[in-house]
């Protein structure tokens, strides 16, 4: 007999308060359930997150609550970003827990936080943790643009968690395309600089693939010159130079049109010049370019001094085929298996109002993963995965993650 209820509830209405009550009433209903003991809220940058986070709370009543604010909510029943959305998903079981902790002062230290928050977890994690999922403020400042490091996090939440645990996944949580900030549902409260952690343990499993969208447009470059996510020399030149060598002077009118067309990528396969495996690279967004010294500066800082990177193109049909191979991936991978949720973080870069790809990347995830179990996403910052031997913060990717019930 089936132990697990669940349910994912969205709406589309200006009005926060009716937004995050009618979501999480829709989400009950939907898993036949009156109760719960685990929420996930996810709403548009244009609603008051406290009025969204309270009127979820008086609806789940004590259950373990997290999420945030998105550019956009991807879920079975509608998928937007146009700012008015709210998606809740609801869990109840007697056999699966919920422990989230949270942890603030990101923008003072990201690894000492994080370092903070992994040694938290780790109180929370027992031998039957099957994942944690991690929410941050991806928003250091607004004015002047800077953002919260996932790299560093990551680094320190592997360090407080000192040892072998369950796989981190997750996504930095945004506002809006603008960057005007962001905030994370934790510990009851709508929050800035802080991260949420969510141990999910017991019979259950979770299941994982990542879904990418770029293709090489160049050999290997070698980094001469970087300072944190500052890329400063390419192959001992100005790196912005080496870019526009590549695709052309006049390919971005400013700066902030680079995000739309490249990424710097560094190929983790043992042949760098074998076939082309979308699954062996991490792709680094270009946050800025600045022409007065030709720099770059990245949404992360892991690019080290010496490393082989490579021009990176933002291809809309690679990454359209990506979505459906991914999802066909994860279903044949829970086949006669027992699915509860789906959850769905999504790159903001991905929709095709930003991107101009012909069609929602999204909605492919809604048909294919949607139908087959309840489903609730959000379009991201930067999204978290375990990839070539740890978790690491990815850029330009979706990543999905499926629970089922043991």
């Amino acid at each position: 007999m089936r132990d697990v209820r669940s349910g994912v509830g969205y709406v589309d209405t200006t009005d926060s308060s009716v937004a995050g009550r009618s979501a999480a009433e829709k989400a009950l209903a939907n898993a036949s359930a009156n109760k719960c003991d685990l929420a996930l809220a996810f709403c548009g940058g244009n609603h008051d997150p406290i009025a969204v986070l309270d009127a979820v709370q008086e609806v789940v009543n004590g259950a373990t609550l997290i999420g945030g604010t998105a550019v956009g909510v991807i879920s079975n029943e509608g998928t937007g970003y146009g700012g008015y959305e709210a998606g809740v998903a609801v869990v109840s079981s007697g056999r699966i827990r919920f422990d989230s902790v949270a942890i603030g002062g990101l923008n003072s230290g990201e690894q000492d936080a994080g370092e903070e928050l992994g040694r938290m977890l780790a109180g929370k994690s027992e031998e039957d943790a099957q994942a944690i999922l991690l929410f941050y403020d991806s928003i250091k400042n607004a004015q002047p643009l800077s953002v919260n490091l996932a790299s560093q996090l990551i680094r320190g939440i592997e360090k407080g968690l000192d040892g072998p645990h369950a796989p981190v996944l997750g996504g930095g949580m945004l506002r809006d395309y603008q960057w005007s900030g962001s905030h994370v549902f934790a510990d009851g409260n709508a929050l800035t600089q802080h991260a949420v952690g969510l141990v999910i343990s017991g019979d259950c499993s979770v299941h994982h693939a990542i879904s990418h969208g770029c293709e090489p447009a160049s050999d290997y470059h070698t980094i001469t010159s970087i300072d944190g996510p500052v890329v400063r020399e390419l192959d001992g030149r100005p790196a912005l130079d080496v870019i526009e060598d590549i695709i052309g002077s006049g390919a971005a009118k400013d700066w902030q049109q680079y995000s739309l067309l490249v990424t710097l990528g560094a190929n983790h396969g043992k042949d760098p010049y074998g076939d082309f495996n979308e699954n062996e690279y991490v792709n680094r967004l270009i946050a800025a370019a600045n022409p007065d010294d030709g720099s770059l500066i990245l949404f992360e800082s892991d690019f080290g001094l010496g490393e082989k990177v490579q021009i990176m193109r933002r291809s809309n049909e690679h990454m359209i085929s990506s979505a459906r191979t991914m999802s066909a991936s994860i279903l044949n991978e829970i086949d006669g298996k027992d699915p509860f949720l789906g959850i769905y973080i999504d790159c903001a870069g991905r929709t095709s109002g930003f991107s101009g790809a012909g069609a929602e990347e999204g909605t492919i995830i809604q048909e294919m993963i949607g139908s087959r179990m309840p489903l609730l996403g959000f379009y991201s910052g930067v999204e978290i995965a375990p990839f070539a031997g740890g978790s690491r913060a990815l850029d330009w990717t979706g990543v999905l993650i499926v629970l089922t019930e043991d």
